[in-house]
């Protein structure tokens, strides 16, 4: 194989694996939230990635055994058309599965999902012409004669014979104006960078030295860096470890540029961290696609960070008020009476406390005045009850509160002040003018042994105030 031949399989190689890396990507980020829908929907999307991996496999085979270490050759068209026929099949899964899904399930399925899908179609298809032009190049190159061979089977005639190929890349709404930052000693390459990555709606700096990256780093937020290896004084793998010890590739993903293209120098570079390799001099295509994908992931990733953290604020805050729910108020004094076991936290007290007469609240002005009334005692409280004590609605118009300074007199300062402000204040609803008044009982953590018992006495003794009166706190047994 001659060298120009190398250049177009290199070149060939690439333009398969860059979309499969990407259609890999897509999927894994989709399937790894996939505990949102049914279990037909995340089978169709299992279905895309073990058509992927096969995908993968058969082309990584058919390249080793055709052109790498020529096992084989394909005698005539019937072999081209199976080898054809056998790396497409996994391909057309791809393709197959990700329209039914947004045919069959397009309500179903999360939006940025369902663009997720388009842009995997899209990828497949990119696939689908490196697999042509592959499959055309072992045709050509089955001829062993050179004698034989027209000036149209060279590299150059190869390359004329495709056409001029429309490549124009989609950058979706959440990565345009990201920031990035191009690090080279080279003005030159710098300025190459930054014009190719501007045309398309990024934002780039540019830093001419490793130590001078560090600081713009350390002092601005960017998306993303693409950083030279060879540099004087520092070195871009120095620079690399550097953010490494501050970021996460998650968080700041790093992509090296270098002329060493040979597998150890980039297999290094992802050790130390790097997102991803690219080799000088750099096609703008290539470039362009793989920042675009590095980004896609970034943000991939932080959307579903947003979704993650959404959720888990939705798991332990009430719906109604936005103050924490029963679960994070009770998952905290587990975990205060642990820290008391341990000797690593003071002891505490808890309120309980609820709403005087509520059902008649609810009887004469309706549920609708009753969930204000729920909403604007939760509001007083929490304007009294601040970090690092915890306020929360355990359930109906029942609220505990958990207090850390354990004074008796503070204690009962808050529970004073909580009680005065809400029976001080005015509801107005439906044009109505509504007074309410609470009830609560508070336990101390030196007097329980558990959080159950903890949570009984407060109980008791609420029930005590409501007993002898309402409108009052017992923080005793007092009667």
């Amino acid at each position: 194989m001659n060298k120009k031949e190398k250049i177009i399989l290199t070149q060939i190689k690439q333009d398969f694996t860059t979309p499969v890396d990407a259609i890999s990507d897509y999927i894994n980020l989709i399937i790894d939230s996939s505990d949102i829908y049914e279990d037909e929907i995340s089978d169709e999307f299992e279905n895309i990635r073990k058509s992927s991996r096969t995908l993968r496999v058969n082309f990584n085979e058919a390249f080793s055994e055709y052109a790498e270490l020529k096992k084989k050759t394909i005698a005539n068209d019937e072999e081209a058309s199976i080898l054809r026929h056998d790396l497409r099949t996994p391909l057309n899964g791809i393709i197959g599965y990700s329209e039914i899904l947004i045919e069959d399930y397009e309500d179903d399925i999360d939006e940025k999902h369902n663009q997720d899908l388009n842009h995997i179609i899209d990828l497949a298809k990119e696939v689908e012409g490196a697999i042509s032009r592959f499959v055309d190049f072992l045709k050509g190159g089955a001829e062993k004669d050179a004698e034989e061979h027209s000036d149209d089977d060279s590299a150059e005639n190869l390359f004329s014979s495709l056409g001029k190929i429309e490549y124009k890349l989609e950058i979706i709404d959440e990565i345009k104006e990201a920031k990035i930052l191009v690090v080279d000693d080279i003005k030159t390459n710098c300025d190459v960078l930054k014009r190719r990555l501007e045309s398309i709606e990024f934002k780039v700096d540019v830093s001419m030295s490793g130590k001078d990256a560090l600081e713009q780093i350390s002092n601005n937020k960017y998306d993303l860096v693409l950083l030279d290896v060879l540099m004087p004084e520092v070195n871009g793998l120095e620079v690399l470890i550097k953010i490494r010890e501050q970021y996460s590739a998650d968080k700041l993903p790093v992509i090296m540029v270098s002329s060493f293209d040979d597998v150890e120098s980039i297999s290094k570079c992802i050790q130390l961290g790097a997102s991803d390799y690219l080799s000088k001099p750099v096609n703008s295509t290539i470039l362009t696609q793989k920042v675009a994908s590095t980004l896609e992931r970034k943000s991939l990733r932080e959307r579903e960070e947003q979704l993650l953290s959404e959720l888990h604020r939705q798991a332990i805050t009430d719906e109604m008020t936005g103050i924490p729910n029963r679960r994070y108020v009770f998952d905290h004094l587990e975990k205060s009476f642990d820290d008391i076991e341990k000797n690593s936290k003071e002891h505490f007290a808890a309120a309980i406390f609820d709403i005087d007469h509520f059902k008649h609240v609810n009887d004469t002005y309706g549920h609708a005045a009753g969930d204000e009334i729920i909403k604007k005692v939760s509001k007083i409280a929490t304007s009294v009850v601040t970090a690092p004590d915890i306020f929360g609605r355990i359930g109906g118009e029942e609220f505990l509160a958990v207090v850390y300074n354990n004074s008796k007199n503070h204690l009962e300062q808050i529970c004073e002040k909580i009680r005065t402000s809400i029976e001080n204040e005015e509801t107005l609803f439906d044009n109505q003018k509504i007074r309410v008044t609470i009830s609560g009982g508070v336990c101390f953590s030196d007097e329980s042994t558990s959080v159950s018992d903890l949570v009984n006495k407060a109980d008791e003794r609420l029930y005590l105030a409501k007993k002898n009166g309402r409108n009052r706190f017992y923080l005793s047994e007092e009667t």
